[in-house]
C-alpha cells in the first residue's frame, strides 16, 4: 500500500529538513569554536526557521518521523 502524496511529500521534505538541521548544528560548534559572533547569530537564526518547519510538518502529519538516515 503506497502512501498519500501529500504524506510521502512531507516525509521527504521532513527527510531533508533534519539533514539541514545537523549541518546547522555542525556550522554552529564550528562558529562557537572560531568566535564568529555574527555567523553564529545567521546560523541560530536559520536553526530555528528550520525547527518551526519540522513541528509544523509534525504538527500536520502527527504520525510521520524522519527516516534512521536522516534523524535529528
Amino acid at each position: 500500500m503506497s502512501d498519500d502524496p501529500d504524506i510521502a511529500q512531507a516525509r521527504v521534505f521532513l527527510d531533508l529538513l533534519a539533514a539541514h538541521a545537523r549541518t546547522l548544528a555542525r556550522a554552529i560548534n564550528t562558529a562557537e569554536r572560531t568566535f564568529q559572533a555574527q555567523r553564529l547569530r545567521e546560523l541560530h537564526a536559520e536553526l530555528h526557521t528550520v525547527r518551526h518547519c519540522i513541528a509544523r510538518i509534525h504538527y500536520r502529519y502527527p504520525d510521520i518521523m524522519p527516516t534512521n538516515r536522516a534523524r535529528i
